[in-house]
């Protein structure tokens, strides 16, 4: 039996699900686990002593995170149901991916060479690598009950895809408290901590995901 029998058998017995109900199914998970990671934000980290939601700097890296989950989430549209191919539903996550790393060397090559690390680091340990990945797992959780009901049959792609878009919501709470506001900071590592979401929603919800 090939893969695209297997896959056409499991989702044989399966209810279809109307494309904007899964759609409403999954926006209504993801708001509110976002409200939970705001919750979370304000138990564990706080915000920022200067804190403004209309400051530039927290603008910035909150519609970074926004453009990031709004370059993802076709992808978890794709894969959260019964599927066996995803082509176009990767461009959106190119598309960022390369700008970023074009931002990115943009930012590096006309910052002065000795302040580049500074730039890079904002001289301390980029403490968003555990921070988003932490303040994303409301949202993972609540999607990954989303997608569980809509028979999902790539398992491995739906973890990574509901790790990408609780990652990039969860940059968005954390912009709230994010002393760092360095472009290049935030091209860097909150991207990295994006893609530590991923890895980690690849391995670990991949397994929740089990009917």
């Amino acid at each position: 039996m090939t893969t695209d029998d297997l896959v056409a058998d499991l989702s044989r017995g399966l209810s279809a699900v109307r494309p904007s109900r899964h759609r409403l199914r999954l926006a209504v998970a993801a708001v509110a686990g976002l409200a939970l990671s705001m919750i979370l934000l304000l138990l564990i980290f706080g915000v920022r002593a200067d804190f403004s939601p209309t400051s530039g700097p927290v603008l910035l890296k909150a519609v970074y995170g926004l453009t990031a989950a709004a370059a993802t989430a076709p992808f978890l549209l794709e894969v959260s149901r019964p599927s066996t191919s995803v082509g176009r539903e990767f461009l959106p996550i190119w598309i960022f991916a390369a700008l970023n790393v074009l931002v990115g060397i943009l930012v590096m090559v006309l910052t002065p060479l000795d302040l580049r690390m500074s730039a890079w680091t904002s001289d301390q340990f980029p403490e968003c690598l555990y921070r988003i990945p932490l303040l994303s797992l409301p949202i993972a959780m609540a999607l990954t009950l989303a997608v569980r009901g809509l028979g999902a049959t790539r398992l491995a792609l739906a973890g990574s895809a509901i790790g990408a878009v609780s990652g990039s919501l969860a940059a968005i709470v954390y912009a709230g408290c994010c002393p760092a506001d360095s472009i290049l900071y935030v091209v860097s590592w909150y991207l990295a901590s994006v893609l530590l979401c991923a890895a980690a929603g690849a391995v670990v919800l991949s397994r929740m995901l089990k009917w």
